[in-house]
């Protein structure tokens, strides 16, 4: 009798405890499977992953070196955020492809190393658009600098040891779309939000995520220090006056039209251009591109080149939003030494897109296919409960189809309040609730 006590209470000792093994062994599987998936970006080394109850997966002290690059990055740590049910629930097998329904993961304190300087030259000559969109106030810095920054002026406003973060949030909707927020932080610089409703070109429970399907792309930007350090820079090429600079930024983008385009900006959108390179400022856009595209191809995308091909939309106010449209103009202002640097570049850029198109040819590789499970609706809130979900995090998205996430720090019967936490600075926004089209809670 004794002995069938003890088997039965060791048979409970071990049930009570194989949950907390398998969810802890769980997270690590999936956390190793997501770097595995991730080798296609480039190398990868990492330390310990730690689980926490909440379904916060942190890995420490990695670093990673980009495909084609000889310089990388050190990185803090990784932290995905993930419904704990997920990690209990899902079979070892099966977490090496399934995705949850929704997921946070936040790169923090990532430094460039010093043992190239190829990662630094791309983002002076071609990658820096994806962090600031709109060409980051280059027109004019220097005398003759158009869509990039002379080294000596860049190399004042981006320091080597600058930190970056990166933040991104996904959820699966109903209609089996994707919600997406991509985050990118240079701390104490600025924080630039891209986000969009991606469609899977094969079906809604399927994900490849370089094939998924791009229409609309609604970009925010937030200055906390780059304007400032730009302007600093930039103003030395016009005896430090930055008045003079600014007057010189928007000539050049004229003469850059005039000269592509033979057109211009009507004054209400070069005046609101010059606004933007003051600093502290933050500014919304939405693109929308003329032809639906593949994910890997907007990321590959020259930023003239998409430009060209959107509607591309500035805020004005909160709610308002302006298309930019050219204007026609009487003369034809054409530099032509400035015509054929620029179709001397355009004709590299597109040599190379079509040297890594047919890299990726005679190296194509099959996809990893995830899939996620069904979506649920529990996380929708109605507008009109808005007032049960204060101090939560929440993902709103406006009629105009702008996402907004934040903390709703208050509400009444008109607007409410949301304030935004970045790594480098916090934005708060007032909403009308008539504005709101639909509201999610956010982990």
């Amino acid at each position: 009798m004794k002995n069938k006590i003890i088997g039965l209470l060791i048979v409970l000792i071990v049930l009570s405890i194989y949950p907390t093994w398998r969810y802890f062994n769980n997270a690590n599987i999936f956390a190793n499977a997501l770097f595995t998936h991730a080798s296609g970006l480039g190398k990868w080394s990492y330390g310990s992953i730690n689980t926490s109850f909440d379904g916060k997966i942190t890995i420490r002290n990695i670093s990673f070196t980009p495909k084609n690059y000889r310089q990388g990055f050190v990185i803090d740590s990784i932290s995905m955020s993930v419904e704990p049910m997920f990690l209990l629930k899902t079979s070892r097998e099966k977490l090496e492809y399934l995705l949850p329904e929704s997921m946070s993961i936040s790169i923090n304190s990532a430094i460039i190393n010093s043992k190239s300087d190829d990662i630094n030259a791309s983002l002076r000559n071609d990658s820096m658009w994806m962090l600031i969109a709109g060409y980051a106030g280059s027109f004019g810095c220097a005398r003759e600098s158009y869509t990039t920054f002379d080294e000596a002026s860049w190399k004042n406003i981006l320091k080597n040891d600058q930190i970056y973060n990166v933040d991104l949030f996904y959820s699966r909707q109903q209609n089996g779309s994707i919600d997406v927020d991509l985050i990118l932080d240079a701390e104490n610089l600025f924080s630039s939000t891209w986000s969009s409703n991606l469609k899977s070109s094969y079906n809604d429970k399927q994900i490849i995520a370089s094939e998924l399907i791009v229409d609309k792309l609604f970009y925010n930007y937030l200055d906390n220090g780059f304007n400032q350090a730009r302007n600093d820079a930039c103003k030395e090429n016009y005896n430090s006056s930055f008045a003079t600079y600014r007057l010189s930024s928007a000539d050049h983008v004229q003469k850059y039209l005039r000269t592509y385009l033979s057109k211009e900006l009507p004054e209400v959108l070069i005046n609101w251009y010059q606004r933007m390179l003051t600093p502290d400022v933050e500014y919304n856009a939405i693109i929308t591109l003329n032809e639906r595209k593949f994910l890997n191809e907007v990321f590959r995308t020259e930023q003239r080149t998409l430009f060209e091909n959107s509607l591309v939309e500035v805020a004005t106010s909160q709610d308002e939003y302006l298309p930019v449209t050219l204007k026609n103009i009487d003369f034809t202002s054409v530099d032509p030494e400035l015509l054929r640097k620029e179709n001397l570049k355009r004709e590299q850029d597109a040599k190379k897109i079509q040297a890594d198109k047919l890299k990726q040819t005679t190296n194509k590789y099959k996809p990893t296919v995830f899939k996620t499970g069904r979506a649920k609706i529990a996380k929708r809130i109605a507008v009109s409960n808005l007032n049960t979900v204060l101090n939560r995090k929440i993902r709103i998205k406006t009629k105009k189809g702008r996402p907004i996430t934040g903390y709703l720090s208050s509400v009444n019967s008109e607007k409410i309040s949301i304030e935004s936490k970045y790594k480098t600075g916090t934005a708060k926004l007032t909403i009308l609730i008539s504005k709101i089209a639909t509201v999610e809670l956010v982990r």
